[in-house]
């Protein structure tokens, strides 16, 4: 089953479903959750990286990684939404939604359901789900509505789960700002310093707070975004490479193709060869 409410005039889209909407995903650059409603563990590849969904469990995850899932079936429930439908900027300051859930760290976050938060969900998915079917000009309002409730509920479960220590708030804010940042900017700005003037912080506190909290440098965050639209481009249009290079902001080719070398261990030409059936 899948759901969509989809306005071509504004690019806005929501969807629900019961299955894995691939097209989607690929096309239209959503945030998801991704929620196990099942008795056995779900596997999900995110890029490079494989984890199971147990049951009773929420994913909650963003365009910027390259998912695939193996082995869904009715029990999965997923929830994905574009900018356009719901701005995380906008709203940010007053759920946090692209805090903990989105952006916040180079994992995506999974959060644990009890009995109780479970049944609060499932009556959330089947009122949007019958608002789905309903037509008329309050629908996309009262869709906003439901899925604004979906993600505080999620962002209450993230504030008890994922900090545990609230002594790091203040790191987990600035990455989530310098992720933020990268995913406007990263066609653009190529450098830490770049981000931290934005920011209003050194380059060098920067560095200290990722090195405390993440797996990767601030300056593998921006070549991990610009890699990851490359990749994109290159799958899911004919641009060739040079063409891909002057639309990530970089003058010299030579450049842009050693950095993909770098990354992927791989020239475009063979990149693309090699993926042209693996959606990625």
């Amino acid at each position: 089953m899948i759901k969509t409410f989809d306005d071509s005039n504004m690019g806005s889209l929501f969807a629900i479903a019961t299955e894995f909407p691939a097209e989607l995903i690929y096309d239209r650059q959503p945030l998801m959750f991704i929620w196990n409603d099942g008795e056995a563990p779900v596997t999900i590849h995110l890029d490079d990286r494989e984890t199971e969904l147990l049951p009773s469990s929420v994913l909650c995850t963003t365009y910027m990684y390259n998912l695939r899932i193996d082995n869904s079936d009715e029990s999965l429930k997923i929830l994905l939404f574009n900018r356009e439908f719901y701005c995380i900027h906008t709203n940010d300051t007053e759920v946090s939604c692209n805090g903990l859930l989105f952006f916040g760290s180079d994992v995506a976050p999974v959060l644990q359901l009890n009995k109780e938060e479970s049944n609060t969900l499932h009556t959330l998915f089947r009122v949007l789900s019958e608002e789905f079917d309903i037509s008329d000009t309050g629908q996309e309002e009262m869709l906003r509505i439901l899925l604004k409730r979906f993600i505080i509920r999620c962002t209450r479960l993230a504030n008890r789960q994922i900090v545990k220590n609230g002594d790091n708030q203040t790191d987990i804010d600035l990455i989530r700002h310098y992720n933020v940042l990268v995913e406007e900017h990263f066609k653009s700005k190529k450098r830490v310093s770049d981000y931290a003037e934005l920011l209003y912080k050194s380059p060098k506190t920067i560095a200290n707070v990722f090195s405390k909290n993440s797996e990767y440098t601030p300056l593998e965050v921006i070549h991990n975004r610009v890699i990851l639209e490359a990749k994109r481009m290159l799958l899911y249009t004919d641009k060739p490479a040079k063409q891909i290079s002057d639309e990530l902001g970089y003058n010299d080719p030579a450049q842009f193709s050693k950095l993909f070398k770098k990354q992927t261990a791989m020239t475009t030409s063979e990149f693309k060869k090699s993926k042209s059936t693996i959606p990625v």
